[in-house]
């Protein structure tokens, strides 16, 4: 593998408009360039003069009067008050973690246009966070005072380094693990390992400072320093309209997270919606159980765009993950578009993953009842849908186009990978232009909690295929042929295109007639 595939541009970042965010985001909508190009740069938003700047944050209170009605009429002697918390307004000069934790569960709160620096909110249950427009929360401070060295140079000094290491990386991309990252005018920097490797749009942290080859006279220098935007097991949590981005997130978490750190307890009923995430070293979103991700673009992240662990009843839908991993994260670790482990009745609908250095939807781990449906997954180097070591699943109506660039042989870098996982129905998409087309695959994975990991009642039904230079069929690699004599089946796909000896069995590449010998697509269509 070399750092010229897979290592990720140097993206520049700008606002600009993602196709699905409603207009109140888009005002202050954040996302990062594919083309390291100049950048203008912009000042911090204010707060327009029709808003006032207090001290304290503004709250309103309601008062419910509720009373008991019975067969006889109302009892006037139960008659209860209780005040609700209105909208708590943050400025962007507020204290947000203070003013979270100060205040009860259920309340309410907006924040104000502008930059907000310098806090992790930690949610109670049933609290809303909403943005106006132009509302950005950042992970990053801004750092000036930069040193020339005269030797195409400049260093930074006095700033301790508070991020950790977690991950496997790419060649030539060994800091890929380290969580603070540094932008030059929104543009995310190519961390490097020693001072030898630095070139312009690169930086190093070594023990005398930050040191980069680019001049940041007259630039705006940040440095990611937050670990996360929101972070709790709570339940009932609202997240809205709100662009939140730069956040130094460690690998396999989220900038958004309804989770204790790691694999702890779990937050439920989240709602994360209208929501643009990028520049977060980690995952931009981490959800927990019965979590509703929807009109969401998480993009240019570190390792990826979504992460669900052990979840359970998760709906993302409408949302939009690419260009994720730039950071050169080893994507068979973990990274891309999305991950997805030990879910049940995950359901991922109409999601469009794209341009991401790795898969685009990608279940890995135990996943029982999986859905996906109407998803279009493009241009990821590693598979378009992949679902491994899993359970039942049903993926229907999805257009899966030009994906597996890194594919390294055998029948990997399919549009469709299906991988020692059972019960699994591939009905009704659109494949075409991968490295390989759809691919059933067994390996020795061992056992799960419904029994050891195998390929078998796998039905690829209906599908529109067009296969190219690659594949389509099954493999394996333990020396067993018995899979062959399990519930795979291939019938009624068209085939569209050139198609010659383009199908795996039993170890042989097939033509056509060799393929359908073994009855397959008896009843398929060659056009």
């Amino acid at each position: 593998m070399t750092i010229e595939r897979q290592r990720p541009p140097r993206w520049r970042m700008s606002r600009l408009t993602a196709r699905h965010r409603s207009s109140s985001v888009v005002a202050g909508a954040f996302i990062v360039s594919v083309m390291l190009t100049a950048c203008t740069g912009s000042s911090d938003p204010t707060i327009p003069v029709s808003l006032p700047d207090p001290t304290a944050p503004t709250t309103t209170t309601t008062t419910v009067t509720t009373t008991t009605t019975t067969t006889e009429g109302t009892d006037p002697s139960s008659t209860t008050s209780t005040t609700v918390p209105g909208p708590v307004v943050i400025q962007p000069s507020d204290d947000a973690s203070s003013i979270v934790d100060a205040a009860p569960e259920g309340t309410a709160f907006i924040f104000a246009p502008g930059i907000h620096r310098g806090f992790e909110v930690e949610p109670k249950d049933g609290m809303e966070f909403r943005g106006e427009p132009g509302a950005v929360l950042s992970g990053a401070i801004v750092l000036d005072g930069a040193e020339d060295l005269g030797n195409g140079r400049w260093r930074i000094t006095g700033i301790e380094r508070t991020g950790r290491d977690h991950g496997t990386c790419i060649d030539d991309a060994v800091a890929c693990g380290y969580t603070q990252d540094l932008f030059i005018d929104d543009v995310m920097l190519w961390q490097v390992s020693s001072e030898d490797l630095l070139e312009s749009g690169a930086w190093f942290w070594g023990d005398d400072g930050i040191h980069l080859a680019d001049d940041p006279a007259g630039r705006r220098l940040e440095l990611s320093v937050q670990g996360h935007a929101f972070r709790s097991a709570a339940d009932d949590v609202v997240i809205e309209d709100l662009v939140v981005e730069k956040y130094a997130t460690m690998a396999q978490e989220g900038a958004i997270q309804a989770q204790e750190s790691g694999n702890g307890e779990r937050g439920a009923g989240w709602r994360i919606e209208d929501v643009d995430v990028s520049g977060v070293h980690g995952a931009g979103i981490r959800t927990g159980d019965s979590t509703i991700v929807r009109n969401v673009r998480s993009h240019h992240n570190g390792q990826m765009g979504i992460s669900v662990s052990g979840g359970t009843d998760v709906l993302l839908e409408g949302n939009e993950f690419d260009h994720n991993n730039v950071a050169g994260f080893a994507w068979g670790w973990e990274a891309g578009g999305s991950k997805f482990t030990r879910t049940t009745n995950l359901v991922v609908r109409d999601n469009h993953a794209h341009h991401n250095n790795g898969p685009g939807l990608w279940t890995d781990i135990a996943n029982v009842d999986t859905l996906y449906e109407e998803n279009l997954a493009e241009a990821n180097t590693g598979p378009g849908i992949f679902h491994e070591i899993s359970y039942e699943a049903i993926i229907r109506d999805n257009v899966v186009l030009d994906n597996g660039s890194d594919n390294d042989g055998w029948l990997w870098g399919a549009g469709i990978v299906i991988a020692a996982s059972e019960g699994v129905d591939v009905i009704g998409n659109e494949v075409r232009g991968n490295a390989n087309a759809i691919a059933g695959v067994q390996q020795d994975r061992g056992d799960g909690p419904r029994g050891p990991y195998r390929l078998d009642r796998l039905k690829v039904l209906d599908n529109v295929v067009e296969i190219g230079s690659g594949m389509i069929g099954v493999v394996e690699d333990v020396g067993d042929p018995s899979v062959f004599d399990r519930d795979l089946d291939f019938e009624g796909n068209v085939y569209v295109g050139p198609v010659g000896d383009s199908y795996t069995w039993m170890g042989r590449i097939l033509d056509r007639s060799g393929w359908q010998a073994f009855g397959q697509d008896v009843s398929g269509t060659w056009r």
